[in-house]
């Protein structure tokens, strides 16, 4: 009975013959290094997904950023859960991309013809360092205002473009700007290049496939 509706499923789908396959290839023993790359996909998406909730209830004003957080966190249900699932995955996203990138690194993976891939795949790495920095600031609370307060500081010693650099960072920052780059712009990059990081890895595959 259970043979025949697999055959039946498998004729519609493909999907059990598929399943046999990859079940019966090799994995290598350090298949575990492949995995970084879902791994933060997933993460990703929890991002999407918790963020969302916490987009109901943030209000980006700073005088009353802290308040609607605090709020959001003693007073709704689920709210710490979302918002800690959200603080925590950014930190794992951050581990589980960079340790993705080491690997990709170690294995010479963005060689010839894999040179967008590996482009793409820093230039995401980026977007999650920026998105880190402004989800920090976002609170707007001691840890807030303090790290603002050192990033320009670290800013103007550059040189040549640091004075500058640090000057726009001051005229034209605000709660609400961050918010909007946080929850609107960065997010549009980083779907960008996921659909364009994909598509280069459907086309050259991964350097040692499993």
């Amino acid at each position: 009975m259970s043979s025949r509706f697999y055959d039946w499923v498998d004729s519609r789908t493909g999907f059990v013959t598929f399943m046999r396959h990859k079940m019966g290839q090799a994995v290598p023993s350090d298949a575990f290094f492949f995995c970084f790359g879902g791994i933060s996909l997933v993460i990703i998406l929890m991002q999407l997904l918790t963020g969302i909730f916490l987009i109901f209830f943030y209000m980006p004003n700073p005088e009353f950023a802290l308040q609607s957080i605090e709020r959001m966190s003693n007073e709704i249900t689920g709210g710490s859960l979302f918002r800690n699932m959200h603080r925590w995955g950014s930190t794992l996203l951050v581990a589980t991309v960079f340790t993705h990138m080491i690997t990709v690194f170690y294995r010479k993976a963005y060689r010839n013809p894999r040179e967008f891939n590996w482009t793409s795949g820093v230039l995401q790495l980026l977007m999650v360092f920026l998105f880190v920095i402004t989800g920090i600031l976002l609170p707007w609370d001691w840890r807030a205002y303090w790290s603002y307060s050192i990033w320009v500081d670290y800013v103007e010693t550059w040189p040549v473009i640091g004075g500058f650099v640090q000057t726009f960072l001051l005229d034209t920052f605000t709660i609400y700007r961050t918010f909007i780059i946080h929850v609107l712009l960065l997010p549009l990059i980083i779907t960008v290049l996921l659909v364009f990081h994909f598509k280069m890895i459907g086309k050259h595959g991964i350097s040692e496939p499993l």
